[in-house]
């Protein structure tokens, strides 16, 4: 009765994400009703389940907050309506329905007209797929602003049938969303650090190889990406037998312990700026000219300057500041690469970009071996101890082995591991995980080293150095490059006097316990005038980049604030906006000192 009205109600929102519906999926049949509020459902078992219509009067809601809630089951619509009643009318109701019997029985037997609020979005389908759901919902601004003011709610065949499900369901979206708090960004003194990077190595730019004219000149041809894990120990000898068979990658933390074992990889590959890279992996080592370096601009420039073998600096896919690069660059979208958080990310996208098929995992544990003490494979800088400050600030915990069982993992890890799993299943990628030990990559084919060199190993491929050798560098315009840095240079000056007179503003903005309502009402369209300079700034490559990570949590600071207009909460948003604009106008300074720095002495 309602399917048709329901389809074409929820095919207006492009957010929603919902299964496919197969026969297999349907384990839940409709029995009957007493009423509209009470029905009787059988499972393929013969079980009978009982589902009430009624809220849940314990849970506790602030209509003065905004936030995001997310409701476990769809089949109590009476539940859905009170809840969103109830809400804020600019928080987000997310109704996750991992079991498609109960979407298929609301799709054709309940109105679902509340869906027509943009502010009411449903995902349905197996929990599996569930990460992926939450990580596109988050790549909005608009949710990563509500991400630290996160609720959840279970309809009520979920509070008393299914709570295990609902423990995973939570986790899941906990993980992601610390994962989201994560990528907001690093201090502004790293990006702004990272920019000074970028614009000094202009120079080694005009000398790097083009990136674009790099993609799929390996087609179908096996790639093996090397990672530092403890597991390599095992099978590091049986990549002999790939050389000239197979596209070789390492990363920066295991080429030296290659080459001492007669391994000469094609690629290595860096992603930090920081000198200890410089200091233990290129400094002083005699790595061959037949190994190409590739990283991003960012580098230690005295890396480029060492480095005896060819160079390719390809931009940061999906990285606002190397989109503002590509664009006064003029580069083609081709030159850049994924490049997650770590070299191991950026050996897996370059061997994406160069169309490798199988790509094969090896030394990629993400988990600690036998020990705690052992989180690299021997002959690398951390048989000196050196220890990882990234991975100590993070507790342990156990995640799902190569092996089955459990291992001992850490968040940053994790958070690794879940960069190659989207990857691979949102590009469909053929990979094959020859770690043999660490932690289990979802969507990867397990095999030993052995028997995928035995398989997939089979033909000699083209030179991977005559290749590069060939490749043009980047036709760089440097004129047009100094007019557009200029030209923004000029921008980033007027951006500055419009934050500098809100900062006037504001400080000259009085609120006190004794302001009328009139007074408070007139502070209120002060305050929003910010809203603007944020808006801007989310706008500009550069900016969003090295300020994202302060208007993000300027917003979510902003959202803890109840929405009641009265001096308390109105001088809290006040100072909340002070420290933001201060900090921008430092921010674009340093950005305007780097730019006339690189006019001066790079181009």
């Amino acid at each position: 009765m309602f399917i048709d009205r329901n389809i074409e109600i929820l095919q207006k929102n492009e957010i929603h994400w919902i299964g496919n519906l197969t026969s297999s999926s349907i384990t839940h049949k409709f029995i009957s009703s007493e009423n509209s509020r009470v029905e009787y459902f059988e499972d393929v078992n013969g079980n009978i389940y009982k589902i009430e219509d009624f809220y849940d009067r314990s849970y506790e809601i602030n209509p003065l907050k905004r936030e995001i809630i997310f409701v476990i089951g769809i089949n109590s619509i009476y539940e859905l309506k009170e809840l969103y009643k109830k809400m804020n009318n600019e928080s987000c109701l997310i109704v996750i329905e991992p079991n498609l019997s109960f979407f298929n029985h609301v799709l054709h037997d309940k109105n679902l007209d509340i869906f027509q609020n943009q502010n009411i979005v449903i995902f349905s389908d197996h929990i599996e797929q569930l990460n992926n759901f939450i990580r596109g919902f988050f790549s909005r601004y608009s949710s990563i602003a509500l991400a630290k003011n996160i609720n959840f709610y279970q309809t009520d065949y979920y509070r008393k049938y299914e709570l295990e499900t609902v423990k995973n369901i939570i986790s899941i979206i906990r993980e992601v969303v610390r994962n989201v708090i994560l990528s907001v960004g690093n201090s502004i003194e790293d990006g702004l650090d990272g920019l000074k990077n970028n614009l000094e190595n202009l120079e080694w730019l005009q000398k790097s190889k083009d990136a674009a004219q790099l993609k799929n000149k390996f087609k179908g041809k096996p790639a093996i990406v090397v990672s530092a894990g403890p597991s390599l120990n095992k099978n590091i000898r049986e990549l002999k037998r790939a050389k000239h068979q197979a596209i070789i990658i390492a990363v920066d933390t295991i080429v030296n312990r290659l080459l001492t074992e007669d391994i000469i990889p094609d690629f290595v590959c860096s992603v930090e700026r920081i000198q200890e890279v410089y200091e233990h992996f290129y400094k002083g080592k005699n790595i061959p000219e037949d190994v190409t370096l590739v990283g991003p601009p960012l580098l230690d420039s005295r890396i480029f300057k060492e480095f005896h073998g060819d160079i390719i600096l390809p931009m940061r896919n999906g990285v606002a500041e190397y989109n503002w690069f590509q664009n006064f660059l003029k580069l083609e979208n081709d030159s850049s690469i994924e490049m997650g958080s770590s070299c191991a990310h950026v050996a897996f996208g370059l061997a994406m970009h160069l169309g490798a098929s199988p790509i094969v995992l090896v030394g990629q544990d993400l988990a600690y071996g036998s020990t705690e003490e052992e989180t690299h494979a021997t002959g690398t800088v951390y048989d000196s101890e050196v220890e990882n400050e990234e991975e100590a600030l993070f507790e342990d915990y156990e995640i799902e082995g190569y092996y089955g069982g459990t291992v001992k993992s850490t968040y940053i890890w994790v958070y690794f591991k879940q960069w190659f799993e989207a990857q691979i299943s949102n590009r469909q990628l053929f990979v094959i995980n020859a770690t043999e030990g660490g932690a289990k990559i979802n969507s990867t084919v397990q095999k030993s080293l052995n028997e995928t060199i035995d398989t997939y190993c089979l033909k000699e491929i083209d030179s991977v150095k005559a290749v590069v050798r060939d490749i043009c560098t980047y036709n760089l315009d440097i004129k047009g490059i100094k007019e557009t840095l200029s030209k923004e240079l000029n921008y980033f000056s007027i951006f500055k006097e419009k934050c500098e007179k809100q900062l006037g503003n504001l400080k000259n903005l009085k609120i006190t316990y004794s302001s009328t309502m009139k007074k408070l009402t007139i502070a209120v369209e002060e305050l929003q005038k910010t809203n603007i300079i944020m808006k801007e700034i989310l706008q500009h490559d550069l900016l969003r980049h090295n300020l994202q990570s302060i208007v993000v949590k300027t917003l979510w600071d902003i959202n803890n604030i109840e929405q009641v207009i009265n001096a308390k909460n109105l001088i809290e948003n006040k100072e909340i906006q002070l420290k933001m604009l201060i900090t921008t106008i430092v921010c674009v300074e340093k950005i305007e000192d780097y730019i006339k720095e690189a006019l001066q002495n790079y181009i």
